[in-house]
């Protein structure tokens, strides 16, 4: 049976964001410099608000709504009318799916071919340096056409631990040729899972567990199980690593979840999407996505 969402820690993270903001008055910290160090500080108490193990947020789907009726989730800002969508979830009534066709203007958003969920205004849901955070969520790649080796290796990213501001993504699983890889940071990159076409048409769960840092003592694991499974097993980690990307704290900057379909393609002289060398349509199922405050 699901477990039910636990909205925890929004209004007092705000209270303590307020109290860090006084206090760096009194104590003087009026430059950039000062005032983006005492912001970190005081968004890692946040961590404190929130106890090991609660359940942060738990998209379920069960009510039949793009947001599960949960404020501060979105289902999509997709215009198109089939963009998301509710299907039949991972054993039981509900999941959400977005749907993105290349050249299509119903599935363009955000300066890209994107269908996506988000959680950027669900407070409780947001990540900082100093949190330590799992992220677990199931996805299904309904029908989804392999890759023709002979078209470029484009990715489609199923879901993205991202930072606001445009700084690198900390954290996103994409497929890529026939297999699901993470790319990390700027240029980190890894292989999740070799080769997917087994799970085709088939439940995939993902669990992710992240220390954010704004230095080398952070991590994440990203970990799998298939549906005829009944443990995760450790796909890859990224150990001693810096994991909260963005540098724009004292602006405001934060960090959030989204899942869904987000398609890369290439363009021409006259920069418009190629659709002659690229799958057109794909779609993807997620269902059951969660965040727990860690350490268990």
């Amino acid at each position: 049976m699901k477990r039910q969402m636990m909205n925890i820690g929004g209004f007092a993270a705000i209270a303590v964001l307020l109290l860090g903001t006084a206090c760096s008055k009194k104590t003087g910290l009026t430059n950039e410099e000062g005032a983006e160090k005492n912001k970190v500080e005081t968004l890692s108490n946040v961590q404190g608000l929130t106890a090991n193990g609660d359940t942060i947020l738990n998209v379920t789907y069960e009510n039949g709504q793009l947001n599960s009726g949960i404020t501060g989730v979105r289902g999509t800002v997709a215009p198109g009318a089939d963009a998301a969508y509710t299907v039949p979830g991972d054993s039981s009534t509900y999941a959400i799916a977005h749907k993105v066709t290349l050249g299509n203007p119903d599935y363009y958003s955000a300066e890209a071919y994107r269908s996506e969920s988000d959680a950027l205004e669900h407070q409780p849901s947001l990540f900082f340096p100093g949190m330590e955070r799992r992220y677990e969520f199931s996805v299904y790649l309904k029908d989804w056409e392999q890759w023709n080796s002979a078209n470029p290796p484009y990715g489609d990213n199923i879901f993205q631990l991202k930072v606001t501001g445009g700084d690198p993504v900390p954290v996103r699983l994409l497929t890529k040729r026939n297999a699901i890889v993470a790319r990390y940071d700027a240029s980190g990159n890894g292989t999740v899972i070799a080769d997917f076409r087994p799970q085709i048409n088939k439940w995939i769960h993902f669990r992710i567990d992240v220390k954010w840092t704004l230095d080398n003592t952070g991590y994440f694991k990203i970990y799998t199980r298939y549906s005829n499974e009944q443990s995760y097993t450790l796909r890859l980690q990224n150990l001693n690593a810096r994991t909260f990307t963005g540098t724009q704290l004292a602006n405001g900057q934060k960090g959030y979840i989204k899942w869904g379909v987000y398609r890369e393609a290439g363009k021409d002289a006259n920069g418009n999407v190629i659709t002659s060398d690229n799958v057109l349509t794909r779609i993807a199922y997620h269902d059951n996505v969660r965040i727990i405050a860690l350490p268990l």
